[in-house]
């Protein structure tokens, strides 16, 4: 009760709180011209000309990311004490029932692939190809249907490889490069076809709507 004021909450908002946004309900979407709700709602997966997105198939999994408690971004790497010390790699997290009926172990390698990159690999130049692979951990927490592989592991650069810097040969940790990064296997706008799919009203970028299957390597 310590938390009401009569029928009211004790600690109201301040200033008036708004759920229908004017300025936002009175912009188009610049690639199908239709104007925005201006109101909170959920719509689903669209691209960027507002058509909805064809779902599962061949890729059955939900692909969520996250960042462990000791990884920020993508720098903390370097971070030999926390990043390295406590989890040198990253896993492919999923659901003990899903890695069962795949045929998957504990541990065993196992790449993702999606719609937009059914290799599962990433080129970066002639020389250096990133495969989005990384070991199995099944658990009891994950959703059926959903997998979820963290941020900040799979570094390509960042002193994982050898550079040369002024002609001085600058040698990289191999320690940087463990374990596998989301990106490559995110949907591609099938729209605009060089960017991941994004919201068209704050501008992210979708991090939650990629469709994935996971193959045992």
């Amino acid at each position: 009760q310590s938390a009401y004021d009569g029928p009211y909450l004790k600690h109201k908002f301040g200033k008036m709180f708004h759920l229908f946004m004017e300025d936002v309900a009175a912009q188009r979407n610049s690639m199908s011209g239709k104007f925005f709700a201006g109101l909170p709602t959920y719509r689903g997966q669209f691209d960027a000309a507002g058509r909805p997105l064809d779902r599962g198939g061949a890729y059955p999994f939900a692909l969520i990311t996250y960042k462990e408690p000791f990884g920020g971004q993508s720098r903390t790497i370097s971070n030999y004490w926390s990043n390295i010390a406590l989890q040198n790699e990253n896993f492919i997290v999923m659901h003990k029932r899903d890695a069962q009926r795949l045929g998957l172990r504990p541990g065993q390698k196992a790449r993702l692939v999606s719609a937009s990159n059914p290799e599962g690999r990433a080129r970066i130049n002639d020389d250096i190809f990133i495969d989005v692979v990384a070991p199995v951990k099944a658990v009891e927490g994950m959703r059926p249907g959903v997998v979820g592989l963290s941020w900040h592991y799979g570094h390509w650069a960042y002193g994982s490889r050898d550079v040369e810097v002024d002609g001085q040969l600058v040698r990289g940790d191999r320690r940087r490069a463990a374990g596998a990064c989301p990106n490559p296997v995110m949907t591609v706008d099938p729209i605009l076809k060089d960017v991941c799919l994004t919201d068209p009203v704050g501008g992210s970028s979708s991090f939650y709507d990629t469709m994935v299957a996971v193959q045992p390597v």
